[in-house]
Formats: C-alpha cells, structure tokens, sequence
C-alpha cells in the first residue's frame, strides 16, 4: 500500500496516480489494461483532463490504493489498521464466490460478537 504521507504523492489527482504508476514501473498502456480502460484515458487523468474518471475505483485497486486518496488526497485519508489494509488487499485478490462466502462469514462473526458484547452488559450492568 503506498504511503499517502508522502510528499511526492501530494498534489493533483493525476500527480498521485502517475507517481504510483511508476512506482510499480507501469506504463499508461500497462495501467490501463489492468484497469480495464485504456491509455488515452490514463494519459488525460495523469494530465488533469479528466478529474471525475469513471473507473477510478478499477484504477485505484490495481494500483493498490484507496480510491478517495486516489481523487482527494490526505484529507481523505482513512484510518483504517495495517491489519484492516493488509485484508483489504488480500480480498481484492479473490474471485467469487470466495469473497461473498467470506464477506458472509465475517458478517455472521461480527453479528455473533455483538450479541454477545450485548449479552454481557446486560447480565454485568
């Protein structure tokens, strides 16, 4: 995951987007395949022609980045854990039905955790 505190990924969507593309040693045309685009519209991001890209979300997973950092910057930075981001990209690594037979499984765990995170205050309080 790239570090969004760094300086030399500040600036204007397309600064950041090319800074992470060479960082991986990308070319636009390698980007764009990835995302499923291809190199003209790359080029125009990277250029400050298109700032509204529709496929920022593809674009940004390959990149391995979060797609608000992405279009905003720090100022949209979120707070998630190193453990919550290394998930993140494991699970952009799966193919259905995996990811729909884990995203099930973790909601059940999650239900089961605050029911009885609820249990418990209510037999303690």
């Amino acid at each position: 995951m790239i570090n969004t505190k760094d300086p030399t990924n500040q600036g204007s969507l397309g600064q950041r987007m090319r800074t992470r593309r060479q960082q991986k040693g990308w070319t636009q045309e390698q980007l764009a395949r990835q995302a499923g685009t291809n190199q003209a519209v790359i080029q125009k991001i990277e250029n400050g022609k298109s700032l509204r890209p529709r496929k920022i979300n593809e674009i940004a997973e390959v990149l391995g980045v979060n797609p608000a950092w992405l279009m905003f910057g720090d100022e949209a930075e979120n707070n998630l854990t190193q453990d919550a981001i290394t998930v993140a990209e494991e699970w952009s690594q799966l193919s259905e039905p995996h990811r729909t037979r884990i995203q099930q499984e973790i909601h059940g765990l999650s239900q089961r955790s605050w029911e009885l995170d609820s249990n418990r205050h209510r037999h303690t309080g």
